[in-house]
């Protein structure tokens, strides 16, 4: 669901459950922008869960069903037993994630979690206290409400007006041939406009012709019988 940004609602879904249930030494569920574009100002909650839903994509044309990826990328300081804490923490990660299924809000609800890969545990700052982080990526089914896409008015790319005539002309295009519209008031003061293709340079020779009025398909009544 676009007006909510469905990729965003399940993020937060799927944070809310890291934070109500994932190991109770974790103290934070961050998003990535709050721990990598701020450097190490986050390292003191060590240990802390990093989460980042990407890649929400539609599985077909039509159908109500989307899918994302999902890293959760465990950080800890090193400590003695630091083996241990990332078995515990990362245990509890994929236990949370394998609950999933179910959870819902704002019209999206996730089907499906699938873990596919899992780095290995690696050093992210090795000056001063050693961060080590562990990424596990899942992948994430989920459905949301279709919403029909936006309709968006070509923006003019080139103006015109001829004083001589006083027409104005406008496209949309940036290429020739091109379509021009030319508009222009008649004596009465109603404004026409005409459609012509061509040359941007030789806007005020080429053909306009007016748009065509829709045909109505309305059925007319039956003509009143002559009494």
């Amino acid at each position: 669901m676009q007006q909510l940004d469905r990729q965003s609602v399940v993020q937060s879904l799927v944070e809310g459950a890291l934070r109500a249930a994932a190991d109770t030494s974790v103290t934070a569920v961050l998003r990535s922008w709050d721990w990598y574009d701020e450097g190490t100002s986050a390292q003191p909650l060590m240990p802390f869960l990093v989460v980042a839903v990407t890649d929400d994509r539609p599985l077909g044309i039509g159908i109500p069903l989307y899918t994302a990826t999902c890293q959760v990328t465990l950080v800890v300081d090193w400590a003695p037993g630091v083996r241990d804490q990332f078995d515990r923490i990362r245990a509890s990660v994929r236990s949370v994630m394998a609950s999933l299924p179910g959870l819902s809000a704002a019209g999206s609800t996730i089907d499906g979690c699938l873990e596919s890969t899992c780095s290995e545990p690696s050093v992210l700052e090795p000056q001063g206290d050693v961060v080590l982080t562990q990424t596990v990526v899942f992948t994430l089914w989920f459905s949301a409400p279709l919403t029909p896409p936006a309709v968006v008015d070509p923006e003019i790319y080139l103006a015109a007006f001829d004083p001589a005539t006083g027409f104005t002309y406008t496209t949309t295009q940036s290429s020739d041939p091109r379509r021009i519209t030319r508009w222009g008031h008649t004596p009465a003061g109603v404004l026409e406009l005409a459609q012509g293709f061509g040359a941007w340079a030789d806007r005020a020779s080429i053909a306009y012709t007016a748009p065509v009025t829709p045909v109505s398909t309305q059925i007319p009544p039956p003509a009143a019988a002559d009494s």
